[in-house]
């Protein structure tokens, strides 16, 4: 029987063929690899979150919250039907859970190691700024006084 025009290319189930257990495990596995990037950017934000205090930290938890809130809403878009089902919220909290015991204490050192480097570096450029517009400063003060 073929497909009506305009319908999904590989429905999850149908009514002459039931529910397809693998188009149901790869909708599993996409729940539970959305945990596990919640998970990393919840590691990505910790270092600037640590560094930015109470008040900057609680903005990023609010950004953290939108960005898991979004990424919930966008996984039950994906669904013929349009919701989420509870497997689905169990299998994303899973993986976020895998991540922040498993993979976390691992990762997160080296999120942390990256972003003293990048600290370090951003402070640098700014130093060499700096000095690069006193330099040009004290250059067109000269040409202004004729001394030049």
């Amino acid at each position: 029987m073929k497909s009506p025009p305009g319908a999904a290319c590989c429905p999850v189930s149908s009514p002459e063929m039931g529910i397809r257990p693998s188009a149901q495990a790869l909708e599993l596995l996409g729940a539970l690899l959305l945990g596990l990037g919640l998970g990393l950017g919840y590691d990505l934000l910790r270092p600037p979150r640590h560094r930015l205090g109470k008040r900057g930290g609680s903005l990023l938890d609010l950004l953290f919250a939108l960005l898991a809130g979004t990424a919930a809403f966008l996984l039950a878009m994906r669904r013929q039907e349009g919701r989420t089902g509870l497997w689905d919220l169990s299998a994303a909290l899973l993986g976020f859970l895998l991540y922040l015991h498993a993979l976390s204490p691992a990762v997160l050192p080296l999120l942390e190691q990256g972003y003293r480097v990048m600290s370090n570096t951003m402070r640098l450029f700014k130093k060499i700024e700096k000095n690069l517009w006193k330099s040009a400063k004290k250059s067109f003060q000269t040409r202004k006084n004729g001394l030049l």
